[in-house]
Formats: C-alpha cells, structure tokens, sequence
C-alpha cells in the first residue's frame, strides 16, 4: 500500500482515538491501526471511498482470521459497497493475543 498516492501514515494521531466520529457528517477517511506486541505498527489513512474495496485491501491472513472470527466481513463490505455516502463509524476490531486490527470511517 505504500505506492498508493492516496494512502498516508497518519502518525500525529493520538494513540487510538476515534473522537473524530461525526455521524451527522460523512466520513472523509478509512483508518486502518495495526498494534503487534503492544506497538502500533500500522496507522494509516486511506480515502473513505475506499472502504467499498475493504476485502481487497486487507492482507490475506487478516482477512482469514476476520472470518475464523466469524467476522461477516463480506456481508460488511457489500453493505459499504452499496453505500451511497459513507458515514463515520467504526466497521470492526480484531483482538488475537498478539495482534489488534482496527477498521473504521472518520
């Protein structure tokens, strides 16, 4: 992802905050946090219309852990995809003992 010219690591963000959730607003960014072994390791910005691809953009062992997690995650991005305005809100967390996956519109 770091050759796409719409993605920025966003990493002046406070530490794991979601304040910027304005539902009345629509939403201008997919966040996406990867903390591994208590250090964030991802934090990254894509643009809000992004999440309509979310499966694609997730790499292939998160996106099976999401679903051994009984996730729906394809039923999540098919409801993103159909959207036609994106609205802030969080779309799912992944906790595993060593690894937190975040996803989220802000």
């Amino acid at each position: 992802m770091a050759g796409c010219p719409y993605t920025w690591v966003r990493g002046f963000f406070s530490s794991g905050s979601k304040q910027n959730l304005d539902p009345s607003r629509p939403a201008s960014n997919l966040m996406v946090r990867v903390v591994k072994a208590g250090e964030e390791r991802v934090r990254v910005a894509l643009p809000a219309r992004s999440a309509r691809w979310l499966i694609d953009l997730i790499p292939d062992d998160v996106v099976a852990r999401i679903r051994e997690e009984d996730i729906p995650l394809e039923a999540l991005a098919l409801d993103l995809s159909q959207q036609g305005v994106l609205y802030p809100r969080e779309i799912f967390t992944l906790q595993e003992s060593h690894r937190s996956v975040q996803i989220w519109l802000e």
